[in-house]
């Protein structure tokens, strides 16, 4: 090769790359483009990726702190620090909300599915999210005592603007909520089977087979509720189901001498192996006082057990599962 083509050549690639790397669109494309080659399944999940990313780091603690602050009866005086998901995430709202809901989380999917309902609900979420997340930023650093106290007539106006605003949040997050599993699922689904044929039944498949099916349990018993057509037989079947699922692990987890991959994957086992016990646990005494006839609000209690205990394994798993799978 002329030496002398060398230059303009890099020139050209160099700039190339850069136009890429300063256009989100042609780069959402061709990203699209690559996942293509994959499968279709691949490109929807990856377009589904960050929205689901947002949903899970930011979403699903700022549930588990709002169940808390709600279990209290939403006391006045605890209202400035209710939302510190410090305790949850180790990051504070604010550094949640810009770290992984930016406006970008949505470039894909507007690519490949410009006309998703799912699109302007996401939208609607982080406009939300925002305002949220600026009011209560502080709220870490007002559980730790630190900061000028609010006078009466601040606590008053925060307490009003965190009722209304949470309303709003909720909202905007159960339609989210209600959009997203049915379309994540599928190619979740698509790419267990391509994982099992490629590599087979292995620590992997089991990890993700475990997940769809935890995930597919709450929505199931969830819908059931919101329906009123759940029945106790019904509840304690795909609780057995679960749970063989989950026994079944312990076949990997004994391997001799894993690999480095498979270390990561046996590390994500230990990881929700406390939280995993618990969910299971939550829908066992949700059919137990249910066959015994318990007053509603325990049945109600047991039911956000539920739900809470999905979401605390749920928030475990995406500690490293988000950098796997």
């Amino acid at each position: 090769m002329n030496p002398n083509w060398l230059l303009p050549i890099s020139l050209v690639l160099g700039l190339t790359l850069v136009g890429l790397a300063g256009a989100s669109k042609p780069l959402g494309r061709l990203d699209l483009w690559l996942d293509h080659q994959d499968s279709p399944s691949t490109a929807q999940a990856n377009a589904l990726a960050p929205i689901v990313n947002c949903m899970n780091q930011v979403d699903v603690p700022w549930r588990l702190a709002h169940q808390a602050f709600m279990a209290e009866g939403a006391p006045r005086a605890k209202a400035p620090e209710a939302y510190d998901l410090y305790h949850y995430s180790h990051q504070d709202i604010d550094a949640l909300y810009r770290l992984n809901c930016p406006g970008r989380i949505i470039d894909k999917l507007q690519v490949l599915a410009p006309d998703s309902p799912l699109l302007p609900a996401t939208v609607r979420y982080v406009q939300v999210l925002g305002p949220f997340a600026a009011l209560t930023k502080d709220s870490f650093v007002r559980k730790m005592g630190i900061g000028r106290p609010l006078t009466e007539a601040q606590l008053d106006e925060f307490a009003r603007q965190l009722a209304q605003q949470s309303e709003a949040y909720l909202e905007a997050s159960n339609a989210v909520r209600r959009l997203l599993p049915a379309l994540d699922i599928e190619p979740r689904s698509q790419q267990l089977l391509r994982l099992e044929q490629r590599l087979g039944r292995n620590a992997h498949w089991a990890l993700l087979d475990y997940m769809i099916q935890a995930r597919s349990t709450v929505e199931f018993v969830e819908a059931g509720v919101r329906q009123q057509s759940l029945t106790p037989d019904q509840l304690a079947q795909v609780t057995r189901q679960l749970r063989q699922t989950w026994d079944a692990r312990q076949q990997y987890l004994k391997t001799g001498q894993p690999d480095k991959n498979t270390e990561q994957v046996l590390y994500l086992w230990q990881l929700i192996a406390q939280p995993g016990e618990q969910y299971l646990k939550a829908l066992d005494t949700l059919h137990r006082d249910w066959q015994q006839h318990a007053e509603p609000q325990r049945l109600s209690d047991d039911y956000h057990a539920v739900t809470q205990g999905y979401d605390q394994m749920l928030y475990h798993y995406n500690k490293l599962a988000r950098s796997q799978y």
